[in-house]
């Protein structure tokens, strides 16, 4: 359980039961207030706790409440250790195990592709142990979204459609790391999309720089709406899920956020909100 939803439950629990108080005559609050403060200790620490011999019967329905959903944090901790180590596991079985193997019948040219992907997925882990790198310069983005979508569309033959003002949309950022984000998440839309058209918009907004990118997919999953910022939360097998991670990471290192969602009409939808300069 995070400490956010620690600190919302714990705040609930202590209103609800002291505008229960607040009704009850002085010699009643006294049942309450040891018990009370037991079962908040508890939940500031992380625990879900056991009730006391004496606690009263509307405090154990509370705590019975929280239990029934409640999971403990080191198995929370165990849990997103083994998925991340059963990715990188999967990734490299697919990008270097086949290639291997495919070598030992000959396929030389498959294990020289297998290495590269292979060390490019080790290259973004190691951006992720780096500290976040920070904006240095103020851009315009409409010229840099312009060269990123022209490099995609040569790079993997699928159209993007872009929406830019006459004016320019200023944010400050660092320029090659910003690229790099927007360059993945086209290659996200594309892949998602089945191939289809990617649309992306860039505007401003309440003094903030806006790119939105839109695919024509199924859009994301409840499950992926709730992870895909995740490290090493992907659909697809042979990928270690470092791709919009690492878009988050960049946004966010910029005083940024990047949010996930579905369109109306169908298809995912990529929204980043950069500070504008």
């Amino acid at each position: 359980m995070s400490p956010l939803f620690v600190s919302i439950l714990v705040g609930v629990v202590a209103l609800a039961v002291g505008w229960f108080l607040g009704s009850r005559r002085k010699e009643e609050v006294d049942v309450y207030d040891v018990p009370l403060r037991h079962l908040a200790d508890q939940l500031r620490d992380g625990r879900a706790g056991q009730p006391g011999v004496d606690e009263p019967q509307g405090l154990s329905a509370v705590r019975a409440a929280v239990q029934s959903a409640w999971r403990p944090r080191n198995e929370e901790s165990e849990e997103a250790l083994r998925q991340a180590l059963g990715r990188i596991a999967a990734f490299l079985e697919e990008s270097v195990g086949g290639p291997l193997r495919k070598v030992r019948d000959g396929d030389r040219d498959l294990l020289r592709e297998g290495v590269d992907r292979a060390l490019g997925g080790l290259k973004d882990l190691d951006f992720f142990l780096r500290e976040p790198i920070t904006p240095d310069e103020t851009h315009n983005l409409v010229p840099l979204l312009q060269q990123v979508t022209r490099e995609f569309i040569a790079d993997w033959e699928i159209a993007v459609r872009l929406q830019a003002p006459a004016f320019p949309v200023r944010a400050h950022i660092h320029r090659p790391t910003f690229m790099d984000a927007l360059y993945l998440l086209l290659h996200n839309a594309g892949h998602f999309g089945d191939g289809k058209r990617v649309d992306v918009r860039v505007q401003t907004e309440d003094g903030n720089a806006v790119v939105v990118i839109d695919d024509q997919g199924p859009g994301f999953t409840p499950e992926a709406l709730e992870r895909g910022r995740d490290l090493f939360y992907t659909t697809k097998p042979a990928s270690l899920g470092l791709g919009i991670p690492f878009a988050r990471k960049i946004i966010e290192g910029f005083g940024g956020n990047l949010e996930l969602s579905n369109r109306p009409e169908g298809g995912a939808r990529v929204r980043l909100t950069i500070p504008g300069a």
